[in-house]
């Protein structure tokens, strides 16, 4: 029999740990400012409410993992304001005690805002603050009671009170110097915060704002409160009725907090149909995009396992992903069995919200799965090509031999096999044996005159000696139809000259063998990256690649380079057709 669950499934360990401090923190405040609350029943309720609520927030930031220290900062700042208001019994020491509770509280406030979200004091700006915090709110109120007697605090002459040279013009002077100290301090907490922003990605940001406009309006609204209690004619209600309203100012920064935090944890259960409605239709390049979007890092990138290695977004093989640079952090993702999924790239200030990260490749996970089927088949494609071209490149490179060679040895073989026959037909004296000399002669000179036709198909000599310019000069030359060329100057790499070189004398035939053309245009330019070949033509136009036609070797020859045929033939305005190659690095 299954067991029933003690408690409901939102009310976990750590909601009713932050539960029970907040209730001990309220109850503190209870005893020790009872003698004001049976006065004060209302105030009582907001305040026990405020500081209650204060201890919940800061418990509920301890518990999460983005937060901890500024949560248990703000739990020692509602234990400060619960004792804070032992001020109420007037008596003993509990009014020092009490306005020492009050500095505490407020630099714990600080010192928790400064610390989020990272949990770490970042820069030199946040470790100052921090210092002249201590300094200025314990160490100011240690002179204006080295300075004053209790009654000019709005206590009562017979509690205990450590005044050690009590003038009361040197207490307002003190007085008025820390508050402008306290007014500088809140200020520079607000321009900390407002000068990370430039530095943290959209998500920090997001959580950022609230917290330093609830600092803006509750530290404002506490000084503001605090002027109050300048000059010796002070009562002892003035000072509990200050006390009421600056934790009730201050009680915004755990709302803002607590916002920020349900903020991201909506992010959290949101984050599965976002990611599958950015996702579809599944790809790795859309599931990086993906993730971009839902984790607000615009340089992440995403490499996935395949075949024992890493695949990039552009399907190459990367072996192992590039190396780590300083400011970012790499997560890897595995799948259910543990085995390795995918090698994800971002910002380090991510690592703060590792589990709106883990939530995002979790709702990621199946579309992951799907695309590293993608990615695999198209590892095999680029690996496939990648063999196509280097068969290019040896094609070309066995051509220019093959036609050195034939130029070269049968060529030179042959010819010397005419002069010999030559000077046999001279020598012979039967003029049948002359007669029958003359015509094997003659028949060797068609077969070196085919054999150069040969070599010239095989690979021009022209092309590999003066370049792809001046073979399609030649070839334009001995077109029926008038050619006007645009070529570069330059050389190009062997494979890539002799693939446009066939590449463009197909389409050169095509046009005047099946275009009907009057004239021609053949442009080569080389411009960012690519290198395009273009063939006008104003022939009859509709031209359709065949699947063994002309325009099909051609395309396939291109593309084996990479390369793409782009073909515009509307009927009766002539043919268009662009070859696009990638220029080597």
């Amino acid at each position: 029999m299954r067991a029933v669950p003690r408690w409901p499934l939102w009310l976990g360990a750590r909601v009713r740990r932050a539960l029970g401090t907040g209730v001990t923190v309220a109850a503190a405040a209870l005893v020790c400012g009872w003698p004001y609350w049976r006065g004060h029943p209302v105030a009582a309720a907001i305040t026990l409410a405020c500081c209650g609520g204060f201890a919940v927030a800061g418990g509920l930031l301890t518990a999460g993992r983005a937060g901890r220290r500024t949560g248990a900062a703000f739990v020692l700042a509602a234990a400060a304001w619960a004792v804070t208001w032992s001020a109420a019994w007037n008596a003993g020491l509990a009014p020092l005690v009490s306005v020492f509770a009050q500095s505490v509280f407020f630099v714990a406030i600080g010192v928790g805002v400064v610390l989020y979200p990272g949990g770490r004091l970042d820069g030199a700006a946040a470790r100052l603050w921090t210092a002249a915090a201590v300094v200025i709110m314990v160490g100011g109120q240690a002179l204006l009671c080295a300075v004053s007697r209790p009654r000019w605090n709005g206590f009562a002459d017979s509690v205990t009170w450590p005044s050690v040279h009590p003038d009361q013009e040197v207490f307002g002077c003190a007085q008025r110097a820390v508050t402008a100290a306290m007014v500088v301090l809140a200020g520079a907490l607000v321009i900390i915060l407002l000068a990370r922003l430039p530095r943290t990605g959209r998500l920090d940001r997001a959580f950022t704002v609230p917290v330093a406009a609830a600092v803006t309006i509750g530290v404002s609204a506490a000084l503001a409160v605090q002027g109050a209690l300048l000059g010796t004619a002070v009562t002892h209600d003035d000072v509990l009725g200050v006390y009421f309203v600056q934790g009730f100012c201050a009680t915004t920064l755990p709302i803002a907090f607590l916002f920020t935090a349900l903020r991201a944890r909506l992010s959290e259960l949101t984050v599965v149909e976002r990611m599958h409605r950015l996702t579809a239709p599944v790809s790795l390049e859309k599931v990086r995009d993906a993730l971009r979007s839902v984790l607000g890092d615009d340089t992440l990138d995403l490499w996935l396992w395949a075949d024992g290695g890493y695949v990039g977004v552009d399907g190459r093989d990367m072996g192992a992903p590039l190396e780590l640079r300083p400011g970012r952090w790499r997560h890897e993702v595995r799948t259910s069995v543990g085995e390795p999924l995918a090698t994800v790239d971002v910002a380090a200030a991510l690592r703060d919200h590792e589990p709106l990260v883990e939530a995002a490749l979790t709702a990621g996970g199946r579309a992951l799965e799907t695309v590293r089927l993608q990615a695999a088949a198209q590892a095999n494609l680029e690996r496939a090509r990648d063999a196509q071209e280097r068969l290019v490149r040896l094609q070309a490179a066995e051509r220019e031999r093959l036609a050195a060679d034939l130029k070269r040895s049968a060529r030179a073989r042959l010819r010397a096999l005419e002069r010999t026959l030559g000077r046999l037909e001279a020598a012979a004296a039967d003029p049948a044996a002359r007669e029958q000399a003359r015509t094997c002669r003659r028949e060797l000179a068609e077969a070196v005159a085919e054999l150069d036709d040969l070599a010239r198909g095989v690979h021009p000599a022209i092309l590999a000696e003066a370049g792809l310019a001046a073979a399609m000069e030649l070839v334009a030359a001995r077109a029926p139809v008038p050619v006007r060329l645009d070529l570069p100057g330059g050389r190009f790499p062997p494979e890539i000259e002799s693939t446009l070189y066939f590449a463009l004398c197909e389409a050169l035939t095509n046009a005047v063998k099946h275009a009907g053309a009057n004239s021609i245009d053949l442009s080569v330019r080389s411009g960012a990256g690519t290198i395009v070949a273009e063939i006008r033509d104003d022939g009859v136009g509709g031209a359709t690649p065949a699947p063994r036609g002309g325009l099909a070797g051609l395309t396939d020859r291109v593309r084996a380079l990479r390369g793409h045929v782009t073909v515009q033939s509307p009927p009766g305005k002539g043919t268009t057709l662009t070859i696009t190659l990638p220029a080597p690095p």
